[in-house]
């Protein structure tokens, strides 16, 4: 990609997501929504101004989210996530096994083969809790309980995710390697519970080793540092680069304060994060709702997919009020990047068709489109006639 070619991809893609949150703003809707939307104007499928498969904007995309669960461990406190650590368990674990279960059974039911039915599943289980991460910083409640428990949860989520996509690309490739499944799962567990447990107090240490740097902005490079290094190391083990970046931000969060790293990081965020959403909604197709077989197989899937997570969260925080219940599972909801990466994974190794691939994609950009609006409505108070959307400025 030419450097030209490059510069106007930026300038039009920020340029349109930042109108089209606004105009979303402006009639009381979460941001993110008009981002995505804009993505699907811009996409393969409709304008056709960018293409959803270049791998240089996926990379910012990329990028984005990575700051943005940077950013939100940032704000996040160990001993509060430790607070709510139970049931953050319980909800990664009930919020793979029923969704496992139910989109299996729904595949089935419907005659697919079990691969098939197996990679859909796969596809429904993992969160991607990225978008309902966004829309919770929007709504001023990252450091509400329900979003301690909702990202403790998809820590979780993510590693059983893995462990679940590794069981099923064995199963598809008719090979399964014991004691390469064994590595992961230990890599990923030792991972977390390392960088948890210990990071921060060595964090602590290096802070007299950080203040005498003299390079610009010394503590804030040192963080990005972290934060990309841990993502790329995330990556490697097999699990989500996210989780790399999300723990980043655990390990340095005592220094954030001290740093003013939280507003650093979030002038970052303003910049890469619409490249995210706006290549999330670059995937839909809007030409599939055009197809009514097709259509009432991608909503099926979806409202599986959906009360799946619903009903994994109900019984996990099953001694909760209904209304947190309800705000936790629709927290749960997203699939976004996560699915289409299963369906991707599906589709190279020849296990499903073109078609499954595309209830996927569908399940998957339906499920991030319908969060925002959920957890709103899940979290909204009763409130008087002047009341402005300024929650999501």
């Amino acid at each position: 990609m030419e450097a030209g070619n490059l510069l106007f991809y930026f300038f039009i893609i920020f340029t349109s997501a930042k109108i089209m949150g606004e105009i979303c703003v402006r009639l009381r809707m979460p941001p993110i929504i008009g981002e995505l939307m804009a993505g699907v104007l811009l996409g393969n499928y409709v304008l056709g101004i960018i293409d959803n498969s270049n791998h240089v904007l996926m990379s910012f995309a990329e990028i984005g989210v990575i700051f943005l669960m940077f950013h939100v461990g940032l704000e996040i406190r160990v001993k509060d996530l430790f607070a709510v650590g139970r049931t953050a368990i319980f909800v990664g674990i009930l919020g793979v096994i029923i969704p496992l279960v139910l989109g299996f059974a729904c595949m089935i039911f419907l005659n697919y083969e079990v691969v098939e039915s197996l990679f859909v599943a796969t596809a429904i289980l993992a969160t991607s809790v990225g978008i309902s991460v966004k829309v919770l910083q929007d709504l001023g409640l990252i450091k509400h309980k329900v979003a301690y428990i909702v990202l403790g949860a998809a820590v979780f989520d993510d590693i059983l995710a893995l462990i679940v996509l590794a069981l099923v690309k064995g199963l598809a490739r008719k090979e399964f390697q014991t004691i390469e499944f064994s590595l992961l799962v230990i890599e990923s567990i030792a991972f977390v519970g390392f960088l948890t447990w210990w990071g921060p107090k060595l964090a602590a240490k290096t802070r007299r080793w950080i203040e005498k740097l003299n390079i610009p902005e010394g503590p804030f490079v040192i963080s990005i540092i972290l934060c990309l290094g841990l993502a790329e190391l995330a990556d490697v083990i097999g699990l989500a680069a996210i989780i790399g970046s999300f723990m980043a931000g655990i390990v340095i969060d005592e220094l954030a304060g001290v740093y003013d790293l939280e507003n650093k990081v979030k002038y970052v965020n303003e910049f890469f994060l619409p490249f995210f959403f706006v290549m999330m909604g670059a995937h839909l197709d809007p030409r599939v709702f055009l197809e009514p077989r097709l259509l009432i197989l991608i909503l099926l899937v979806t409202v599986v997919a959906i009360l799946s997570k619903m009903i994994g969260s109900a019984l996990a925080c099953w001694k909760k009020d209904w209304k947190t219940k309800i705000q936790i599972g629709v927290c749960m909801v997203p699939r976004g990047e996560v699915g289409i990466i299963v369906g991707l994974v599906g589709l190279s190794l020849h296990t499903i068709t073109q078609e499954i691939y595309t209830v996927v994609l569908g399940m998957s950009l339906l499920t991030t489109l319908v969060t925002p609006p959920l957890i709103l409505m899940s979290f909204r108070k009763k409130r008087h006639k002047s009341s402005t959307p300024a929650e999501f400025k």
